[in-house]
């Protein structure tokens, strides 16, 4: 399962594609009527949006000496909300969910084929060394990238005031392409390593005209993080804790 900070990605290919990605998913507005959101805002609006992304790893083949390029491409689903954050990814039945209480933030991987969540309390992110930031969760992007990158001026484009930020933070070479009347990526590049990564908005529509819902889950089995490790003989949590890297020892 992708993880929030994997959501980035390789070049786009041509500005024409930039320009039919920020017209997507709303009907063109009036330049005078756009609001610039930056996306260091306080309030941010409540959208629902749709979002591809593609990974490309170089591979060596040893045999004969080559260069295989292998894309992963997933598409995923991004609702927003003042307090409480979804993401959906359809194909593969699964999502995360955080919701914030004032400073704490809560956390659940859902599992949609099992009907079932795993729930992480703000001890559990600390003690696991998941530093969460709101901003970072609800824009799809670090503002202190953000800040190591070159910020161009506002353009506009389709009646949607976009900015362009460009360079190299942490040795990752980035490309984000803001759409600012909604503080959310066009799109994101990475590229690292032989390693390139691209994110791109298919939609975006304010919340309440989305066209598709979170997948209900107030009948889930929520399963509180700390309690796994009582229920190491549920096949269940055998899956999720080998996704989540841990080994277990009888």
């Amino acid at each position: 399962m992708l993880k929030t900070d994997d959501i980035f990605l390789i070049p786009l290919t041509t500005l024409a594609l930039l320009t039919a990605l920020i017209g997507c998913g709303t009907a063109p507005v009036d330049r005078s009527a756009a609001q610039i959101i930056e996306p260091s805002s306080a309030t941010l609006p409540s959208v629902a949006a749709e979002f591809k992304t593609t990974r490309e790893t170089v591979h060596q083949l040893q045999d004969r000496g080559e260069q295989d390029q292998r894309p992963i491409i997933v598409t995923w689903r991004f609702w927003r909300d003042a307090d409480q954050l979804t993401v959906e990814m359809p194909k593969l039945a699964v999502g995360e969910q955080w919701q914030r209480d004032g400073d704490a933030i809560f956390h659940r991987k859902l599992y949609h084929n099992e009907r079932r969540a795993i729930e992480f309390q703000p001890d559990d992110l600390r003690m696991l060394q998941h530093t969460l930031s709101w901003q970072r969760l609800s824009t799809l992007l670090d503002p202190q990238v953000l800040d190591e990158l070159s910020a161009r001026e506002i353009d506009w484009s389709e009646g949607y005031p976009v900015r362009e930020y460009r360079g190299t933070a942490g040795r990752v070479k980035w490309r984000i392409v803001m759409r600012l009347d909604v503080a959310l990526p066009i799109a994101i590049e990475r590229q690292k390593d032989g390693s390139f990564e691209r994110t791109e908005l298919l939609a975006v529509y304010r919340l309440n005209d989305a066209p598709w819902q979170p997948t209900p889950v107030d009948s889930y089995e929520i399963i509180d993080y700390a309690d796994l490790g009582d229920r190491e003989y549920d096949p269940f949590v055998v899956k999720v804790l080998s996704q989540m890297g841990h080994e277990q020892h009888h």
